[in-house]
């Protein structure tokens, strides 16, 4: 649940939420894409109330990804990446060459296109959210609202991904809102971060501004050492636990022997 909340997303830039498990995160971007309502107050998008909208005009202006999608079974992957262009279909003509041009590019951005005539069932789970992804990419959205899109993705299809939402960000200048729990690569690719605590916002603002060891010991339970990552200049969480101990000992103990 989330609770009194007061938040504006920053158009045109990249915005990570972060927090815990249950913290709210999940909520938060199922109630900016319309698919929970508020009990009280107003989501506005556009200057307009959200919940006042046709569903096919949000779909026009914003895609969501949520977590865990699930696909019919026997449908290819042209097929799902092909359903983001239902909100731009019109009765009178229901399938365009603009439409299939941009059911290529997100088959081509997402590295699908030897992969569009396979069963979605029959990918791995990388492959099969890369679909899903380009699904949302085919809507062509100016909104892009995502929960973790790197689930299931080994490091390389991770960078891969938030690589195609930054370059998607900066080359036609897409608002991304997403949820990711990896605050390193959320610190790499985030404009703005939003830091969620028991259903709450506790921070927000540039991960430099607020990525400390304060915020993460009392948003995540962890104590951690904050540098700087030696590529991006972007701050570097390290994290403290056990295994930090347990080297040390191990090294006394040879240094006994």
């Amino acid at each position: 649940m989330i609770d009194e909340l007061d938040l504006s997303i920053l158009a045109n830039h990249i915005t990570v939420l972060v927090g815990g498990n249950g913290c709210g995160k999940s909520t938060l971007l199922k109630s900016l894409a319309r698919l929970l309502a508020p009990q009280a107050g107003r989501i506005l998008l556009y200057n307009d109330d959200l919940n006042r909208q046709s569903s096919k005009d949000v779909a026009r202006r914003m895609a969501i990804l949520p977590q865990g999608p699930v696909a019919p079974e026997g449908l290819s992957v042209e097929q799902l990446v092909k359903q983001g262009r239902y909100p731009h279909q019109h009765w009178l003509q229901n399938w365009r060459p603009e439409d299939e041009r941009l059911v290529e590019k997100a088959l081509r951005d997402t590295n699908l296109l030897a992969l569009a005539d396979r069963p979605v069932e029959s990918l791995s789970g990388g492959q099969r959210q890369r679909a899903w992804i380009a699904m949302a990419l085919a809507q062509d959205t100016d909104i892009l609202l995502l929960d973790e899109p790197t689930t299931y993705l080994d490091l390389t299809h991770q960078i891969e991904i938030l690589d195609l939402l930054f370059e998607l960000n900066q080359t036609q200048h897409t608002t991304i809102v997403m949820v990711l729990h990896d605050l390193n690569l959320a610190c790499r690719y985030a404009q703005q971060m939003i830091a969620i605590k028991e259903g709450k916002v506790f921070c927000q603002g540039k991960p430099e501004d607020i990525l400390n060891f304060e915020m993460v010991e009392t948003v995540f339970g962890m104590q951690c050492h904050i540098g700087e990552d030696p590529l991006f200049g972007t701050p570097m969480c390290i994290p403290y636990g056990k295994g930090r101990h347990i080297r040390r000992e191990t090294e006394d103990w040879r240094h006994d022997l």
